[in-house]
Parts: structure tokens; sequence; C-alpha cells
């Protein structure tokens, strides 16, 4: 089965999920637009695209029934003149409304500059916007320079920011403390089915996620982040936003198909995620 996906998109499919109104805003190939809008209009997400030549990469994620075994095959997208880019921001910084939150989150297009991201969050702070930063390599450590309100690197996006090797809850949550005094005032890191450790003001929290039998574990890194995004709307307490984004982690692996939960049976398996101060 081929469906259009992508970490906005699955982040997206969350948060609407929980009922919560989400537009997604980005380029599109002109040949995929129909595809793509049809298919959000579907799940009730609003979209904001501006059509591009060329066409949607193909991604391939295989599953193994017998172990579980999880093998991704990702092709190369097009790449795009940098006018596309100038383009983008432009409308981007348009649609810009004080309150919103946004999430950014996945690799830079080809032909976009690095520093992307970081253009992007100084308009969108400018605009008394919140955003989420979810990336890697070049595209975070650019990133991080425009300070984020909220930031989810996993254990290997860490690894790679620092250039080191980190083990163990403690030394972990010493590395997600440095973002805060690079002024970012919450950091997530995921660990997989281990959870979460959470850090913002005084507080430095390991999220254990409860053990299920996983049937996809694809995306739960983006039904996560989506969790943290309603629980920022709805300003949750930090440890019941901690909950909640572990818990859609925790729906999205007993479930196929990127971005997909059940939101009754997240709001249940809050009440198995387990929280302890570090």
């Amino acid at each position: 089965m081929t469906v259009p996906a992508g970490k906005g998109l699955n982040v997206a499919r969350v948060v609407s999920s929980l009922g919560e109104k989400v537009c997604i805003r980005g380029i599109v190939p002109v040949c995929n637009l129909e595809q793509v809008t049809s298919f959000v209009s579907r799940l009730e997400i609003e979209a904001d695209l501006i059509p591009v030549d060329g066409s949607l990469r193909i991604n391939t994620t295989i599953v193994e029934s017998t172990n579980g075994a999880v093998t991704h095959i990702n092709s190369a997208g097009s790449s795009l003149n940098e006018s596309v880019q100038y383009e983008f921001e432009r409308h981007f910084k348009k649609g810009l409304l004080q309150g919103d939150i946004y999430c950014m989150s996945g690799s830079l297009p080809k032909g976009f500059s690095n520093d992307t991201y970081d253009s992007l969050i100084r308009y969108s702070k400018e605009a008394g916007c919140k955003v989420m930063l979810d990336t890697r390599n070049d595209a975070l450590q650019m990133g991080i320079r425009a300070k984020p309100h909220m930031i989810k690197p996993n254990l290997d996006e860490l690894e790679e920011y620092f250039a080191e090797q980190i083990r163990g809850v403690h030394h972990i949550a010493l590395k997600a403390k440095r973002f805060l005094d690079m002024g970012i005032e919450y950091t997530f890191i995921s660990l997989g089915e281990d959870g979460m450790i959470a850090v913002h003001g005084n507080d430095c929290l390991l999220c254990n996620a409860p053990r299920v039998n996983a049937k996809d574990t694809v995306g739960c890194g983006d039904a996560l982040v989506g969790g943290l995004l309603v629980a920022m709307q709805r300003q949750f307490s930090f440890p019941e936003m901690c909950r909640l984004a572990v818990a859609c982690g925790t729906s999205k692996a007993l479930h196929k198909g990127p971005g997909v939960i059940d939101s009754n049976e997240v709001w249940q398996l809050m009440e198995d995620v387990e929280i302890t101060a570090v």
C-alpha cells in the first residue's frame, strides 16, 4: 500500500486524531498535489502547499512478520532551485499568526540551505509563535541557534550533535540540560521502546513507556511529537505533557501505518506511563 507520508504529515495525523485543528505547510510536486491534498482532506487536515517541479520520492518500509525487523529503503529526492526556498520562506512568513505552534521536522529538501530552519524559526518567534524542531545533522546544529521552544532529538541524533557516545540515563540528562543553557525551554530525548527523557526548568523526567506487543514502530517518534504539540496547545502540566506524548508513541506502535493512533487507546495508555524524576 502506498500512501502520502513524511514526518510533518505523520505528526499532523496524530494531532488531528487527538481532536485539534492542524494545517500542513510546505512544497509538493505539482504532479502529486491532487493526491496529497485529497488524502489530507479525508483526514480533516488543512493544507497550504506550494506546487513545484519534480516528483515525490518513494520510501519503502519492510516489516518482517516473523521477528518484527524493520528495513527502510529511501529514494533520493529531486534537487530544487534556490529560488524555491526563497518563495517558500516568503509564503511562510505571510501565514504566521501569533499564538500558533509550529512543528518543523525532517530533512530539508535538496537545494535548500542548511540554515533554512534557523530562518523559519526566527520568523516564527518574531510573529509570536512557538516552534518544535525535530531534525538532525547540520539542520539541527543550525536550527538550534535560533532557540526553538522545543526540540526532540533521539539518542542517535543527540550523539551526532555532541559528537560523542552518550550512555546511561544521567549522561543523557546532562546533555539534555545543555540545551536549556542555550535558551531552549523544552528538550525531549526519545528513547524508542524505553520512552523518553524530558527536561524543562528544574525538572528532568524519565518517562517509561508501557510494554506492548508492537506491530509497527515506524513513525513512533512523530506520534510522540504530535502528543507534545497537543499537550502544549491544551496547556498540560509538564508531567502530563510527557504522559500524553509517550502514550501517543506507544499507541502508534500498536497500529500499522505512519501517523496511525487510536485516541481512546491513548488516554488509557497514559495511565500506564511511569514517570520518575532524574
